[in-house]
C-alpha cells in the first residue's frame, strides 16, 4: 500500500489530531502534535486499535502516555457517529 492510499482512506477521522507533551529538556509541559493516538487513550475511550483503524483514527503505537485531552476528543467523536441499527456502545 503506497503512502497516497493510506491517506485517502483516513476518511472522516482524519480531522481529529492528537496531541504529545514535548521532552522536559526542550520545551517544559507544552504539548504539540502527535503521530496518533496511544494505544492507552484508545483503550479509556473505549475503542480497540482494530475498531480504530476501521474508522480511520490514527494510532501510534510507539506513544506511551495518555493525555486526558485526547481521550476527551475520542470521545466527543465517538459522540457524534451515528449508531447504525444492532449496535451496541
Amino acid at each position: 500500500m503506497s503512502w497516497f492510499d493510506r491517506t485517502r482512506k483516513r476518511g472522516r477521522a482524519d480531522a481529529v489530531r492528537p496531541a504529545s507533551i514535548a521532552p522536559m529538556e526542550s520545551a517544559g509541559r507544552e504539548t504539540r502534535p502527535a503521530h496518533g493516538f496511544s494505544l492507552l487513550e484508545l483503550e479509556r475511550a473505549g475503542l480497540t486499535a482494530e475498531q480504530a483503524e476501521v474508522m480511520g483514527i490514527l494510532i501510534d503505537r510507539t506513544r506511551r502516555s495518555s493525555l486526558g485531552m485526547n481521550v476527551a476528543q475520542l470521545k466527543q467523536l465517538l459522540a457524534t457517529l451515528p449508531k447504525s441499527e444492532g449496535e451496541k456502545r
